[in-house]
């Protein structure tokens, strides 16, 4: 099986590019899908983010409000440390299970990890291949106001990421997304 990881910073098109790949017999794996799973499939976990950033976090039916815990963790690096701290351990476990099943699965060639953090958590060595997916600033920006951002809440997010360079340094193969779907899906 080989083991593709996808990485960039937000609104660079990673998850775009994963299912591209996964058109060639890949199954995607999404570390922003399990981050989402083990919230809401563990409570012990949102009852920790609940101690640790305050009830103004959930719904008054106890549904994670992700924007408003976004505000928080984006604004302060205690914080998104803080946060790291909570939900990366069972996230990466989570996730290395996943890898494990599509390693035993004859359906699956290839494994992709689509995930921002993956050279954050040292997951880029893992790979086979790591690709960088890059789009210019002013294009995240647009397309993170499409999802209702604030300039400063998009500000906080890209800041708290690491650069393009670094994400580029880390990788096998980079692909630039700043044009059509199409242009994007030849690319792949």
């Amino acid at each position: 099986m080989i083991k593709l990881g996808i990485t960039g910073q937000i609104a660079s098109g990673k998850s775009t590019v994963a299912r591209e790949f996964a058109k060639f017999g890949g199954k995607v794996i999404s570390a922003d899908q399990i981050g989402k799973e083990v919230v809401e499939e563990t409570p012990h976990i949102l009852s920790k983010l609940i101690r640790a950033f305050g009830p103004q976090i959930v719904t008054p039916q106890g549904v994670l409000k992700r924007r408003e815990l976004g505000k928080i963790v984006f604004a302060s690096a205690e914080k998104r440390e803080m946060l790291n701290r909570i939900v990366h351990p069972p996230l990466l476990q989570r996730l290395k299970e996943e890898m494990d099943h599509c390693s035993i699965d004859p359906e699956c060639g290839m494994a992709i990890i689509d995930a921002a953090l993956l050279v954050d958590w040292g997951w880029h060595e893992k790979m086979d291949w790591t690709v960088c997916v890059v789009s210019a600033p002013d294009t995240q920006l647009l397309r993170l106001k499409a999802e209702g951002l604030t300039e400063n809440e998009i500000s906080d997010r890209i800041s708290s990421q690491k650069s393009r360079e670094e994400f580029m340094a880390a990788s096998d193969f980079v692909i630039e997304n700043d044009g059509t779907l199409k242009e994007l899906k030849e690319k792949v």
